[in-house]
């Protein structure tokens, strides 16, 4: 139309399609955050320790994540991670470590908790994370690779 009726040339007519398209992109809602569910009614206090806790791993670089039932899967070619909201008082990072890394302390062993891991960490407080968490987060995020 805007070739035929208004005598424009092609390029300028694209041009101005896309133009119009991006105009119309404007209003489109952002896509929902996948934490938002997570962290509605008696969880939502532990919003903010989430958005920190996420902040530590997006610093590690690039990654996906993928709702599931209860949890958040972070994976690169593999699964690295999980961010649970457990309790109204905790997060659980579930961590996919070597077997050789030994579960002593705050990391626990996940055999129990999600058979999917290899070790569990429980998150209350921003002190928790610390930079013995960011080397824990760094090795698991790398050999996800």
């Amino acid at each position: 139309m805007l070739k035929t009726d208004h005598g424009l040339a092609h390029g300028a007519a694209h041009r101005v399609s896309l133009l119009a398209r991006q105009r119309a992109d404007v209003g489109v809602a952002a896509p929902p955050d996948p934490a938002d569910a997570l962290y509605a009614g008696a969880k939502a206090g532990l919003r903010p320790l989430h958005d920190a806790l996420l902040g530590e791993i997006r610093a590690l670089g690039a990654f996906d994540i993928a709702s599931k039932k209860g949890y958040l899967s972070l994976r690169r070619r593999k699964q690295f991670a999980m961010v649970q909201p457990s309790t109204t008082s905790r997060i659980d990072l579930g961590l996919i470590l070597p077997a050789t890394t030994p579960a002593t302390g705050r990391l626990e062993s996940a055999a129990r908790f999600n058979p999917l891991f290899t070790h569990r960490v429980r998150i209350a407080v921003a002190t928790d994370l610390d930079d013995e968490l960011r080397g824990w987060l760094a090795t698991a995020y790398t050999l996800a690779g």
